[in-house]
Formats: C-alpha cells, structure tokens, sequence
C-alpha cells in the first residue's frame, strides 16, 4: 500500500462522516419537525429512534434517503418559486433532489 492510497482512504473516510452527519441532522430535523407538529415528546423520541434503528437495516436506510431526497428537491422548489418563478423553481428542485441524493447516498457506506 502506498502513500498515496493512505491518504486517498483518508479523505474517502473523512467525507463519508461528514456526510452521515448531514443524514443524522435530517434524522434530528425530521424528529423535531414532528414532534412540534404533533406538539408531543413521544412522537419526537419515537420518531428519532425509530429513525437510528433503521439505520441498521439496508431497504429502510434507502427508504429514507430517497425521502430526505424529494423533501431537499421540494425545499429547492419552493425557495426557487419566493425567488423567480417556475424555471427557477424547477432548476432548484433538481439540483436538491440530485444534491440530496448524492450526499445520502454517500453517508450509506
């Protein structure tokens, strides 16, 4: 093994957790999202830990993913829609939803 294979897995490893930490953010926000809506702490616990349970299991991890995904794709829609209109809006959808996709799929291995 060489240096530079040392040091390309180094850089892999560190982008990997940062993108986990950005899935459990989404995770976090869901959680709290919910639990405020429903004005509950159970929701919101159950919500979280449901949520870090899943992440043992392959389909609900891709499940959620993709969730997360369409909801960052809606987020650059709306933000596309206050800004200039349906273009934008539809330009924004997509580089969220491909954005989204990208990073949750990284935090997967």
């Amino acid at each position: 093994m060489s240096q530079e294979d040392v040091r390309k897995g180094i850089t892999n490893a560190k982008f990997n957790e940062e993108s986990s930490n950005i899935l459990f953010g989404e995770i976090t926000l869901l959680s709290i999202f919910l639990g405020g809506v429903s004005e509950s702490w159970w929701v919101l616990g159950l919500v979280f830990l449901g949520c870090t349970t899943a992440l043992r299991f392959k389909p609900a991890v891709l499940f959620m993913c993709i969730g997360f995904s369409i909801i960052w794709g809606i987020i650059g829609y709306g933000i596309g829609m206050i800004i200039g209109g349906i273009g934008t809006s539809v330009v924004l959808g997509v580089i969220g939803l491909l954005g989204g996709i990208v990073v949750n799929m990284r935090a997967l291995k």
